[in-house]
């Protein structure tokens, strides 16, 4: 019970650092794409008025916006975590795909 406890304080602290952290990295993105190009980000890149660069482009950005608020709400979250209870966070749930690896 207390390990079911600790996951969903756990899943609650992430929530709550993730958001905000999600938010400024989504508007650093698009301030970074409106200072290099003069029009706005592509909203969907099946959209045919964009181009093939644009889309691309925009792709990396986002996949590097994701691993890079990714990696602040999980390092921002075991810091909060660490000082609040004064113990190491609960381990991450690694991938279904992994734990039925390691199980067999």
């Amino acid at each position: 019970m207390a390990n079911m406890v600790g996951s969903i304080a756990w899943k609650i602290t992430t929530l709550a650092i993730g958001i905000p952290v999600g938010i400024a990295v989504r508007k650093a993105l698009e301030r970074a794409w409106v200072t290099a190009r003069p029009e706005s980000p592509p909203s969907a890149a099946e959209d045919p008025d964009v181009s093939w660069g644009d889309a691309l482009v925009w792709a990396a950005l986002s996949a590097i916006g994701v691993a890079v608020a990714q990696l602040i709400t999980v390092k921002g979250a075991s810091t909060v975590w660490r000082k609040l209870i004064g113990a190491d966070p609960p381990p991450i749930a690694r991938a279904k795909a992994e734990a039925e690896g390691a199980a067999a």
